[in-house]
């Protein structure tokens, strides 16, 4: 069991890759295509592309955006952005983008208001690929007053019905210790089941 669950962490969490067995350093552009897949996904015939902008400086506020890039049968307006959240003092963590023919995934940790003491945690955002509205949020927190999420990436299942995130922590989660956290949420896009959560 334990190595099942150990697999799932090493395949969902690219920083812990490392941890679990990869090699510690890689190509500069193979680097560059593993951050273009995180950062780039396709839903219902069209392209998609998440980025952070810085939006102030003092105090300094972060933009996670959502654009539409094209699709060779893409049929909706190619350039089209939505900010998906407005993040507060510390630019969000790598942004995750999946995509299936139901909706659009966000993933990115980010701290979770504007004190400077405010954990960090990881931001789930579920987006209408038509509209780029945001349908729903899916934050991951730390026990309150534990700590903070450090990492976290996300997927879509096979089926694109399901949704896997995982990543490092350093903090308790359901009053469990451990270095790495997981999770899935089923019918991500048609429901608002919480995640089955878990710690390795």
């Amino acid at each position: 069991m334990m190595n099942k669950l150990t697999s799932v962490v090493c395949l969902g969490s690219a920083l812990a890759l490392s941890a679990c067995g990869a090699p510690e350093q890689e190509d500069g552009a193979e680097l560059a295509q593993q951050s273009a897949r995180l950062t780039t996904a396709s839903s219902q015939g069209c392209d998609y592309e998440a980025t952070t902008v810085q939006i102030t400086t003092s105090p300094p506020q972060y933009n996670v955006v959502i654009t539409r890039t094209g699709g060779a049968s893409c049929t909706l307006t190619t350039g089209a952005s939505q900010v998906v959240q407005t993040v507060p003092l510390s630019a969000p963590g790598t942004v995750s983008l999946s995509g299936s023919s139901l909706g659009l995934a966000v993933g990115f940790v980010m701290k979770n208001g504007w004190s400077g003491s405010a954990a960090y945690v990881y931001a789930v955002r579920a987006v209408d690929p038509t509209t780029l509205s945001t349908t729903r949020n899916g934050d991951i927190y730390c026990d309150y007053n534990t700590g903070s999420i450090s990492t976290g990436s996300l997927g879509i299942s096979s089926s694109g019905t399901n949704l896997s995130v995982s990543g490092t922590k350093a903090c308790k989660i359901g009053g469990r210790s451990g270095t790495y956290w997981y999770g899935t949420f089923t019918d991500f896009f048609t429901t608002t089941t919480p995640p089955v959560l878990g710690v390795i």
